[in-house]
């Protein structure tokens, strides 16, 4: 038979979440919990302005780390002025003693679509979502969207006139789900940025930053 522990004995699970900045987690100790869950994003790459000759690409997201090296969820590229959507950011780690339940690349953003009127690439997603869409196409003045916070890529600057293109989506952030089953005391950690729009005539949309959820558990 399994064993359940009183109701007077159970602790229920605590979490923090980190969705900025720097600093250090430190675990609980009263009680200690008996094992960590860390869900993390690396920020979104930001989407590639358009609709001119000196359009710039969008800057790249930053990773986000939990206990230095430990567990690193890469940011995502930026879209590039009339060219080729950014690249998913990756999830890696150095645990040990631990198990990982998901190590997920972070989704590309969308190419441009080419010159004259057309819209720009939509924002990779992760699996938070939240991506930014790329501007729409009709428009010369129609900027990419910005990803939700905390999510996806940015999306490209539409397209303007004969002469000139659109600009690419940015790329998401990797993803981690990793179990510490034996907790160190602190853990240092830092949240990936957003990457920044890409700017032109028609501007990208900037990506999501990324966060960090440490969820304890007690039994």
């Amino acid at each position: 038979m399994p064993y359940f522990p009183p109701a007077s004995a159970r602790v229920a699970p605590t979490a923090q979440t980190f969705t900025s900045g720097s600093g250090t987690y430190t675990t609980p100790t009263n009680p200690a919990p008996l094992y960590l869950k860390v869900t993390m994003s690396g920020g979104g790459g930001g989407g590639g302005g358009g609709a001119t000759a000196g359009a710039t690409a969008g800057g790249a997201g930053g990773a986000s780390t939990f206990g230095s090296s430990f567990l690193t969820a890469g940011g995502g590229a930026g879209g590039q002025p009339t060219g080729t959507g950014g690249a998913g950011g990756g999830g890696s780690n150095t645990i040990t003693g631990g198990i990982t339940l998901k190590n997920i690349v972070g989704g590309s953003g969308q190419g441009e679509f080419g010159q004259g009127l057309c819209g720009g690439g939509n924002g990779g997603n992760n699996a938070l979502g939240g991506s930014g869409g790329g501007g729409y196409g009709a428009s010369t003045a129609a900027g990419g969207s910005s990803a939700v916070a905390n999510s996806g890529g940015g999306g490209g600057g539409a397209g303007g006139t004969a002469a000139y293109g659109s600009g690419a989506g940015g790329g998401a952030g990797g993803y981690l789900e990793v179990i510490i089953t034996s907790p160190s005391a602190t853990y240092a950690y830092a949240v990936g940025a957003a990457g920044a729009a890409g700017t032109g005539t028609t501007n990208g949309g900037a990506g999501g930053s990324g966060s960090i959820i440490v969820e304890e558990f007690y039994q």
